[in-house]
């Protein structure tokens, strides 16, 4: 009886919202979940200024939010990560699997730069760290509710969820589903361990994973045994790598032509080349395929001649690691996939503000200077052109290291790697 009863409250609830707006429109619905009670309630009294324009609704945790959503057209889901009972990653995962239409929002009290650039890139996921900016979230709340141009999805890719769980450090087990297609990804305190995927592990299952549009993310119960860890490359590598492959499916032509028929139009159309042919072909290899990662490791060697010297890589542009020589145990594999991303956008910048092509970055941690360098013979500084080297370094100190004598290698090195990526 009372559950009857409660669900004709939030039908009586429904009526009210769909005409309390004196100007004859509809209103917004958007659910705000956290577990801090003042947080919700300084939230709900920010908003009164929108109140023509947007209900705002609220739950503590993750199964008030599913009883919301159940009872009330819901436009918009903020979520806090960090819930008790069921948290904000069960919440967007319910979200996918049943409201895949409503688009959603982060709260968390953990983010960094790369974090929020990597998922910003990735189908718009807005990101809000705590503290909240409260003008900056009442904003975007409002330019989303209100957007045309909303496409009617959850706003969260696999790749988005994924480095939430690693940023969070979640242990947890994955189904992604697409269509009648079904796979499943392992973290184990953030970190990725395993995949399955049509008979594939590891890594391989992962890209064919991510492959996958507007797929369907559930969590499931761990199994008891413990999962073998066979995945060792860092997540922000895989997720690279899977995405530049991505980016080649889309490249490719929608036929490709059998050996036969290639065969047929090649003597039929002599002015077809062999040259031409292997361009194609060359598109779809690893930029670092073809070089020789023993010579790129005699160079770096000459790093260890620096005081404080830990460890350092050299990278393609897409941010595969080609060779690296590490004392440190540095995780130099996620570093130089982070370090493209700063490089480009410093490149970027520098352009824009019209005082040349930024080259170099340098970054002063309280424990290590964090040096990124790209050499990029192209007079495009985000393409790569065909005999023309473009390569980056990645070198880290120790705080206490000779960083004169580093600059100074980074510079010569660089110029003797970039021969063997022309």
């Amino acid at each position: 009886m009372f559950g009857h009863t409660h669900g004709t409250i939030f039908a009586l609830t429904y009526t009210i919202i769909k005409t309390c707006n004196h100007k004859g429109t509809f209103m917004k619905n958007v659910l705000i979940i956290d577990d801090e009670k003042s947080l919700l309630f300084s939230m709900k009294a920010g908003f009164e200024p929108f109140k023509n324009e947007l209900c705002i609704h609220t739950a503590e945790n993750g199964r008030e939010a599913i009883s919301v959503l159940e009872s009330i057209p819901i436009d918009l889901v903020v979520t806090d990560l960090k819930m008790p009972e069921m948290d904000g990653f069960e919440v967007l995962s319910h979200l996918s699997e049943h409201y895949p239409t409503i688009p959603a929002m982060v709260m968390t009290a953990f983010n960094t730069p790369e974090i929020e650039s990597r998922l910003t890139e990735d189908r718009s996921l807005t990101i809000f760290e705590k503290p909240v900016n409260f003008d900056e979230f009442s904003r975007a709340i409002i330019e989303t509710v209100n957007s045309e141009a909303n496409d009617g999805s959850l706003g969260i890719s696999l790749t988005s969820f994924m480095q939430l769980i690693h940023s969070e450090q979640k242990t947890c087990l994955l189904e992604v589903k697409f269509q009648d297609k079904t796979g499943h990804i392992y973290f184990a305190e953030g970190e990725l361990i395993n995949a399955v995927y049509s008979g594939i592990k590891g890594e391989e299952a992962v890209y064919k994973l991510l492959e996958f549009q507007d797929a369907h993310i559930s969590f499931k119960r761990p199994p008891q045994k413990k999962v073998k860890r066979i995945i060792k490359t860092s997540l922000m590598h895989i997720l690279m790598e899977g995405m530049r492959r991505i980016d080649e499916l889309k490249e490719q032509p929608e036929e490709v032509p059998s050996q036969d028929s290639e065969r047929e139009n090649n003597s039929t159309n002599p002015t077809k080349t062999d040259h031409t042919v292997s361009e194609q072909a060359s598109t779809q290899q690893p930029l670092t395929k073809g070089v020789n990662m023993a010579s790129i490791k005699e160079v770096l060697e000459k790093f260890k001649a620096i005081d404080g010297f830990m460890a350092a890589g050299a990278f393609s542009p897409n941010g595969e690691l080609a060779s690296e020589i590490n004392v440190a145990g540095v995780n130099i594999a996620e570093l130089g996939a982070l370090a493209n991303d700063v490089l480009l956008k410093a490149q970027k910048a520098t352009e824009i503000m019209g005082v040349g092509r930024g080259q170099l970055v340098h970054v002063e941690a309280p424990k290590a200077h964090i040096f990124a360098r790209c050499l990029n013979e192209s007079t495009d500084y985000a393409a790569t052109a065909s005999g023309r080297a473009h390569v980056h370094l990645v070198m880290v100190i120790e705080k206490e290291g000779n960083v004169a004598m580093a600059k100074m290698r980074l510079e010569s090195i660089i110029m003797e790697i970039a021969e063997h990526f022309r």
